[in-house]
């Protein structure tokens, strides 16, 4: 209640700060071999998707996001399957942790609806 409308600024140096090289900030995709859906060990979440492997995108991503807790910064081209990343860390918990809940946040409309 007391902090309803509070306003404040603080401002500080940046220039001393160390940044990461510019041409490494993202990940070089993997030629790997495609995973297929059931590496999900679950039939009630392999009978969800209706292709037998995923992308090289997902492949690469699936063993961090469906068998470890690590944090995930995902940015990929439109329609390159990030939202089914995003589905492997839900599976995730839904196997490790039944009782909890998760927020999934869409940017659009149509994967809302989705």
């Amino acid at each position: 209640d007391r902090w309803v409308g509070v306003k404040f600024t603080h401002e500080f140096a940046v220039n001393h700060l160390l940044l990461p090289d510019r041409q490494q900030a993202h990940t070089r995709l993997l030629d790997l071999t495609p995973i297929p859906v059931t590496s999900l060990h679950n039939p009630n979440f392999q009978r969800l998707y209706k292709f037998t492997h995923f992308n090289a995108i997902q492949t690469q991503c699936f063993h961090t996001c469906y068998h470890t807790d690590y944090n995930v910064l995902m940015g990929a081209p439109t329609g390159s399957g990030k939202t089914i990343v995003a589905e492997l860390t839900m599976f995730k918990l839904f196997n490790t942790r039944p009782h909890e809940k998760v927020i999934y946040i869409a940017p659009l409309k149509a994967l809302a609806r989705e």
